[in-house]
């Protein structure tokens, strides 16, 4: 479907190398610093954007040129029964919760989700763009 220099399959590789960089804090997660967590915070923000993205340019390569910002992506990725809408709405709201709010004990109560709830989906995610190479 395409070759290596589609935006897709780009935007795509940096997707993986930012979930990897959460994956490989995971182990230590009860461990983590306040900065530490800070930084695992924002690096599910730089991964759910980059996912987003990843979906508008596959959508956009797929004939869906007018799809646009990360909820129409997210509702048309479900509608082609690519990801789960009800996760991926979820990881949205986290999100702009997390870019929005600047209350630390609220964006603590964020960690254990990003862990153990979203981390999951992205794998699941990147699983599934992988097939599409």
């Amino acid at each position: 479907m395409a070759t290596s220099n589609t935006r897709w399959i780009q935007r795509f590789e940096q997707y993986q190398k930012s979930l990897d960089s959460i994956e490989a804090v995971i182990p230590q997660y009860a461990q983590l610093s306040e900065l530490e967590k800070d930084g695992l915070i924002q690096r599910f923000e730089i991964t759910f954007d980059l996912s987003w993205k990843v979906m508008q340019d596959y959508l956009k390569e797929a004939g869906y040129a007018d799809t646009k910002g990360p909820r129409p992506c997210i509702k048309q990725m479900a509608q082609n029964n690519l990801l789960d809408g009800f996760n991926w709405e979820e990881m949205l709201n986290a999100r702009n919760e997390l870019s929005h709010v600047y209350d630390e004990a609220e964006s603590r109560n964020h960690l254990d989700k990003i862990v153990y709830d979203y981390t999951p989906v992205f794998k699941e995610f990147s699983l599934l763009m992988a097939q599409k190479l």
